[in-house]
């Protein structure tokens, strides 16, 4: 029987990453995309190609629209249905994470690393959207704990089973769930100065033949079905051409990262700093096995995403288990009070910041009340030896409450929800109606739609459109609707929720009326 701490974690991690997830509904733009792609899956019945808005889908393996379909099949479509097996990797990732260092370290250090995970910020946030990276990161996650362990044991059971963990993560993001995790690896076993001997002792071939076995049924699968143009755009658009060029809305910038580490490894992103340098100045890193492989973990991770041209700050997602391990590790030696002023002043700022925002959107209040307390966590912290579990269950409760009242909170002043609501609403009644998009396009309504392909036309398009006896509906930004030169009437205006921009309705009553505000 597992320890009670295995337990806390799991009802914590449940809790946290699975509960309150349909609460909210879709944000733009990735997530909407996977969830309305899964949901053409069940509709069509076809398991090997992806669909999104009814046109082909190859951005990412099959894995993600199988696991989101399976909670389709279970809860419904709805956001609920499609995350919850999707955060259900995330709550996995904390448990592995635990479960190995409970083997190698001591139950107090496995647990507070994994309660750290669980508190980071963005791994919170991925770990509460049917997106693939959580699925990647227990993965990569468990494939290197894998190599981890047959390098130490000199067990070609456990290399193996790195090799199976490679494929699953291979069919969840592509080639990046074996090259990922082999980086880390040479990596170590450099420092280690045992990479020409762990070389000899890995048993490639039954590795690669189980590695085979998971990935090339589906690969074999949607290449004989669609060969070429599964190549181009998968292997080398979203593989090769995201690595060495630039994808249109994806940053490229080289400190794209280290401007969005602050926000991405919260509450923890000042710590890690001095954690490094502890670790230098004490020469531990050398020291201690489990420390080495952490920093190889992470910086293996960062340099790999550094190095590629594309970059999105979810992409670090994978170092995320290793950061918690060595802030663990610093946390418990050290009591520096810089790194928690820092915090304390940083959250205080947040906190400003965040009030004044909510007071000129007009929101409810209530949707702060998550940012104290961090705060008073980190406060209490300044009194205390230990900075580690105030600041570590401070944070991990205010996001318990931003997730079951910040995000209900913000809910009804959502815009895009309550457009493909009445766009589903009028399709029901009217049969022979069309839908577009003008001059642009939102996922998450065209999730919220579920009645048809939803294209996005152009300005001559749009004005013959509204000129006919076919009723059109359209939905662009307000201020695209100056270009048009046509009759048509608006059916609702709704501002977004972040930007100044308004969402609206047009259509045309058989060509004859004018717009009327």
């Amino acid at each position: 029987m597992r320890s009670k701490r295995f337990w806390i974690l799991a009802v914590i991690s449940f809790i946290l990453l699975t509960l309150p997830n349909g609460f909210y509904t879709t944000f733009d733009k990735d997530e909407p995309k996977y969830l309305e792609a899964a949901r053409e899956m069940v509709n069509s019945g076809d398991y090997i190609t992806p669909y999104y808005n009814y046109e082909y889908r190859f951005d990412k393996p099959i894995l993600i629209y199988w696991i989101i379909a399976a909670g389709y099949k279970l809860f419904g479509v709805n956001e609920f249905g499609g995350r919850f097996f999707v955060s259900i990797f995330g709550v996995l990732t904390v448990l592995l994470l635990y479960l190995w260092l409970i083997r190698r370290k001591d139950e107090d250090f496995a647990f507070w690393s994994s309660m750290v995970l669980l508190s980071l910020l963005d791994f919170m946030v991925m770990s509460s959207v049917a997106m693939p990276d959580i699925v990647l990161t227990f993965f990569i996650t468990a494939s290197l704990i894998a190599f981890y362990e047959g390098y130490n044991e000199k067990s070609k059971k456990f290399y193996l089973l790195a090799f199976l963990f490679s494929g699953f993560a291979t069919l969840t993001k592509g080639p990046v769930g074996l090259v990922l995790p082999g980086l880390i690896a040479i990596i170590y076993l450099i420092l280690r100065r045992d990479l020409t001997k762990t070389i000899k002792e890995i048993p490639w071939f039954s590795g690669f033949l189980i590695y085979s076995a998971v990935v090339l049924p589906w690969y074999g699968a949607i290449f004989y079905k669609h060969g070429y143009e599964f190549f181009k755009e998968f292997i080398i658009f979203h593989n090769i051409h995201r690595f060495l060029g630039k994808v249109p809305g994806h940053p490229t910038e080289w400190w794209y990262y280290l401007a969005n580490y602050f926000w991405l490894y919260l509450p923890f992103s000042f710590f890690f700093f001095f954690a490094v340098y502890r670790a230098w100045k004490d020469k531990e890193i050398f020291t201690d096995n489990i420390l080495m492989f952490s920093f190889c973990w992470f910086f293996g991770v960062f340099i790999f995403f550094q190095t590629a041209h594309t970059k999105l700050a979810h992409y670090l997602l994978p170092s995320f288990p290793a950061f918690a391990v060595i802030i663990t590790w610093y946390l418990r030696k050290e009591k520096s009070k810089i790194p928690i002023i820092l915090t304390a002043l940083l959250f205080l700022v947040l906190l400003a910041a965040g009030t004044a925002f909510f007071i000129y959107k007009g929101w409810n209040l209530l949707g702060v009340v998550p940012l104290i307390l961090p705060l008073i966590g980190a406060i209490y912290a300044l009194k205390k030896d230990s900075y580690l579990k105030p600041i570590t269950i401070s944070f991990i409760l205010a996001m318990i409450l931003f997730k079951w009242v910040t995000l209900p909170t913000l809910q009804p002043f959502r815009a895009k929800p309550v457009i493909a609501k009445e766009l589903r609403e009028i399709a029901l009644k009217c049969k022979n109606c069309k839908f577009y998009f003008l001059s642009y396009e939102s996922p998450e309504i065209v999730y919220g739609f579920r009645k048809g392909q939803l294209k996005s036309i152009g300005f001559r398009e749009a004005e013959k459109l509204l000129k006919s006896n076919t009723p059109v509906y359209i939905v662009t930004r307000e201020n695209r609707l100056n270009k048009l030169h046509a009759p048509f009437k608006v059916i609702d205006k709704r501002k977004e929720l972040i930007t100044k921009h308004s969402l609206v309705i047009i259509s045309n009553t058989n060509g004859s009326r004018k717009w009327e505000k």
